[in-house]
């Protein structure tokens, strides 16, 4: 069954092509959490899985935004009919995101994060910031709109030569859980975290233009100090068109890695529709030459009717009885279960479903994601092996053909499920789709894949969808906002202060990690160690524990193991072993490592020498270490080895 997917590493084949000559043009839509506490309300931007504390059901319907009109985007997500279920916990959940309580204040933290922002890309800030609402009825709000306001206009990238168009500060959305057909799951806490949104104008010409813009758009954002760290803290999307093709929006690429490849499979895709498009154009015009007109039963009069387009598609045809016996286990359970298998003809569609559009990405596979984003698994189409891979019978396929009138040169879509659902599919979203195969490229909003390829999502939204947030008053934009540095400097400023490695300093910031705070909290503790306890140990846990530690998620339980070592409650070496206890989901075990008092270290070094009175200086170290091992610092025990043996390392 054809599905969504197009297969790892789907752009390294097509990196041949130079996608800059199709009239490549891409412009970026960066949003980057900010960690200064939620936006409209005072919960922090913790993020928590697991059992939840309550839980809640909605539906949502779709209003008319401004103009008076409702949002074809939001039309469309709410002809799924779907519920959605959310998962609530107290620590980090209120009456706001529940929707059953009015927003508070802004959060001015976050709009001082995006004034400084924007100043840092020479942007011209609003005087007042107006809060609107933007439907959004496919469950990731409750209240069936997400809150954002503009903030600034234009600017330029310090390094690449990209215009910003806007810059703007929204709450985030609710976290995905699980998609069900009937149900959506998801996670209250992602719920309202400020988002920095910085959009670019369309001046990005090349993939990987794409990816340096990305990147160093996030390097400003950084720079303000207030960003979330960890995967999933930043999402680019991308809109991307070619010469003769329409402006597609991809939504979600975490992976900054990955720019480059969407953008590049993105541009081949509009190719490969529009080679398409002319395949389809020449095939119709010898068809009419040739006197055949593909013209269907006169009954299916009103079929035809609601089709505008020189594609003429029969009406779907139930040929579950064709199937019942079949050897395709699945479709012959489905159709036990009281599921149709319903079938229709393309004319004039032989083998371009099959068609690659770039390397593993078919045309079927195209088609098939529009079936997915409506709640079905994929679709079956006669450019698949049939007989080999689905097990039908070349008898069950001559009937199926027959009962469609296809002729040769025609195709056949087949479908599995609820029959009205697949009506409305093939209604609402796939028919039309694939009668805009002959007019071009339709504008709409897809999802990143992990491997590079998209899916569809909805069609493209437009101003419809927006409307003023009337529970909210305009927030003047503060003026006196200090601007930093950029992060290329502070980098600077860390090697000089601290003379800790360039690689550190980089690393440090690239992951927001405030070195000057813990420097500040921890005096004796030397900024080198600081550095390396928090870039390194983990990596380390990882190596000699077989464990893993994502450091970002448990600062508080480094802190207070750093706060130990600080006092001298611990010894620095037993960092490492507390943070271990962390990474095992143990509270840290302080008292395994209280520091030995001078006798028992020399009680210890004495009987290791005594033991082993020959041995090297290097042995013993190891040997009397590993009795104190974060008891003693490694310093103390070699310079009283040093004394005791009369020995120089």
């Amino acid at each position: 069954m054809e599905q969504k997917g197009a297969g790892a590493g789907a752009g390294k084949g097509a990196k041949t092509i130079d996608v800059s000559t199709l009239g490549l043009k891409c412009g970026l839509e960066i949003h980057q959490q900010l960690d200064t506490g939620k936006l409209f309300c005072r919960c922090p931007t913790l993020l928590k899985e697991g059992a939840p504390d309550f839980e809640v059901v909605r539906s949502l319907r779709a209003s008319a935004g401004e103009t008076g009109e409702v949002d074809a985007a939001a039309k469309h997500e709410q002809a799924k009919a779907k519920r959605f279920r959310y998962r609530g916990y107290r620590e980090n959940c209120c009456l706001v995101e529940l929707d059953e309580e009015p927003p508070h204040p802004m959060n001015p933290a976050a709009l001082q994060a995006t004034v400084q922002a924007a100043r840092l890309l020479k942007s011209q800030l609003l005087d007042e910031v107006t809060v609107m609402r933007k439907t959004v009825v496919d469950g990731s709000n409750t209240s069936g709109f997400q809150r954002t306001s503009l903030v600034a206009l234009g600017g330029t990238l310090p390094e690449e030569p990209v215009r910003i168009q806007t810059i703007c500060l929204e709450e985030d959305a609710c976290r995905i859980v699980v998609r069900e057909r009937d149900e959506d799951v998801y996670n209250l806490s992602r719920l309202g975290i400020p988002l920095i949104e910085i959009a670019t104008e369309p001046d990005i010409t090349t993939p990987e233009q794409a990816q340096r813009a990305a990147a160093e758009i996030g390097m400003v954002l950084r720079s303000t100090g207030k960003c979330k760290r960890g995967l999933g803290t930043i999402r680019q999307d991308l809109n991307v068109s070619i010469e003769g093709g329409a402006r597609v929006e991809i939504k979600g690429a975490q992976d900054l890695r990955l720019v480059a490849d969407l953008v590049r499979n993105e541009a081949l895709r509009q190719k490969g529709l529009l080679e398409i498009k002319k395949e389809l154009e020449e095939r119709f015009e010898r068809k009419k030459e040739s006197g055949q007109n593909g013209e269907n039963d006169e009954k299916e009069t009103d079929w035809k009717k609601e089709r505008t387009s020189s594609i003429i598609i029969s009406p779907p045809h139930d040929v579950s009885k064709l199937f019942r016996e079949t050897a395709c286990g699945f479709v012959k359970k489905g159709i036990a279960s009281g599921q149709s298998f319903v079938a229709v003809k393309l004319p004039g569609f032989d083998g371009l479903l099959g068609t690659e559009l770039f390397p593993s990405y078919r045309l079927g596979t195209e088609l098939a994601g529009y079936a997915k984003a409506f709640g079905f698994g994929g679709l079956i189409h006669t450019d698949e092996d049939l007989l080999g891979k689905y097990k039908f019978a070349e008898t069950e396929i001559a009937e199926a053909r027959t009962a469609l009138k296809a002729k040769n040169g025609d195709a056949l879509l087949f479908f599995l499920g609820d029959r009205e659902r697949i009506d409305d599919l093939l209604a609402f979203l796939l028919l039309p789709r694939i009668e805009r195969l002959l007019h071009g490229i339709p504008g709409e909003v897809r999802k990143a894949n992990d491997d590079a390829t998209t899916t569809f999502l909805r069609p493209m939204p437009g101003a419809a969808r927006m409307y003023p947030e009337t529970d909210l008053r305009r927030v003047p934009v503060p003026a006196d906002v200090p601007v930093p540095k950029l992060l290329k400097e502070q980098e600077a400023d860390l090697i000089r202060r601290y003379k800790i490695p360039a690689s550190h300093a980089k690393e440090l910031l690239r992951e927001g990690w405030p070195l000057d705070e813990y420097v500040e909290a921890y005096p004796n503790l030397a900024p080198l160690f600081l550095a390396t306890t928090i870039l390194d140990t983990p990596k380390e846990i990882r190596k000699r524990y077989n464990r893993e530690l994502a450091l970002e998620e448990h600062e508080r339980e480094l802190r207070g193991i750093l706060e130990a070592a600080d006092k001298g409650t611990v010894p620095k070496e037993a960092v490492i072993e507390l943070l271990v206890d962390v990474a095992d989901g143990k509270r840290p075990q302080y008292a395994k490592f209280q520091a030995a008092d001078d006798r028992e270290i020399e009680n210890v070094v004495k009987a290791v020498l005594e033991a082993h009175p020959d041995a090297p200086l290097n042995g013993l170290m190891g040997e009397a270490m590993a009795k104190l091992r974060g008891k003693a610092s490694g310093k103390t025990v070699l310079e009283l080895l040093q004394r005791l043996s009369g020995r120089a390392r």
